[in-house]
């Protein structure tokens, strides 16, 4: 059997399929304030915010993307006399899948995206100097939000768990001391904000 003409077949269908999913679904957007920690012990809450577009191929699955920009901050305490503070941002642009669990004004919903994270590390060793460093990272996170449908409007909370792949923890010598310290990779993700198209359930 000959595969060529077969894939040729199905490649030609796709933009029939994707245009029946456009004719079919409906598209959703969304803007919303984030805030990220990192799963790390000396670790601060810090603020951002995110867009995100998704189309409903149903009333309770979509698919889409999103993208965020979140401020990062967290301490390692290498020594009693050494503290390395590291700052940055996390900024990941993700594909996603929503389900939604329920239909009316109130409806929880579960999420997975994946993408690339982009990660930006500007690191202060005390009295040491400050260095910067950037990171692109693959990842994925689970989500769980709940949306509260208003009329054309939809007001939504929601909470993801994000697994960055790879290690790059750092360190640096300066002059006779090694200084050290880790770049963790999970981070608590929470976002608040309004979408604007989530279909009616009937």
């Amino acid at each position: 059997m000959k595969f060529t003409p077969l894939i040729t077949r199905l490649l030609g269908f796709a933009p029939l399929l994707f245009v029946t999913f456009m004719a079919q679904g409906q598209m959703s957007y969304s803007v919303h304030a984030t805030g990220a920690i990192a799963n790390y012990p000396y670790a601060s809450f810090k603020p951002g915010g995110g867009v995100s577009a998704r189309l409903f191929i149903s009333p309770s699955f979509a698919v889409g993307m999103a993208a965020k920009y979140t401020s990062l901050e967290y301490r390692h305490k290498q020594s009693s006399s050494s503290i390395i503070t590291n700052t940055g941002a996390l900024i990941p642009v993700t594909a996603t899948a929503e389900v939604y669990l329920s239909k009316g004004f109130v409806r929880p919903y579960l999420v997975l995206e994946a993408g690339a994270y982009v990660h930006v590390l500007k690191t202060n060793v005390e009295a040491n100097g400050r260095y910067q460093r950037t990171y692109l990272k693959p990842g994925m996170a689970p989500k769980l939000g709940i949306s509260f449908k208003i009329n054309k409007l939809s007001l939504f909370t929601e909470g993801s768990y994000s697994f960055l792949i790879g290690s790059t923890n750092g360190s640096v010598t300066d002059q006779t001391v090694r200084f050290k310290w880790p770049t963790p990779n999970q981070y608590w993700l929470f976002n608040a904000g309004v979408a604007v198209g989530i279909p009616h359930s009937k």
